[in-house]
């Protein structure tokens, strides 16, 4: 189960976030509202992705009044499987060096 502390994002937030190079040409638009998306945690830094990047996502953390929007490749972590399990749920969704379960371990 994941966190879900939500944060308003701001017009700021957005116009960083499409400041970074590399979108998808078909991105949606960016949310009024990211909710974090690690697994539950009580204490640290929360994070939630804001947009596609061909080389990863960008991503709002934010812990008390401290938010960053930065560009972050995706975790390396996989699933090994025999075949039977769809790549999107062998691959981790989260950004690279994250912290708690990989999102694969939450659909084995």
């Amino acid at each position: 189960m994941t966190c879900g502390e939500c944060l308003d994002v701001s017009e700021g937030m957005r116009a960083t976030a499409l400041d970074f190079p590399g979108g998808l040409p078909d991105e949606a638009p960016l949310p009024d509202s990211a909710t974090c998306e690690l697994g539950q945690h009580e204490h640290g830094e929360h994070t939630a992705r804001l947009r596609e990047l061909f080389d990863g996502a960008v991503w709002v953390t934010w812990e008390g009044g401290d938010i960053k929007v930065r560009p972050i490749t995706y975790c390396q972590s996989f699933r090994s499987s025999d075949g039977g399990v769809p790549l999107s749920d062998a691959l981790c969704w989260l950004p690279d060096a994250h912290r708690g379960r990989h999102t694969w371990e939450w659909c084995a």
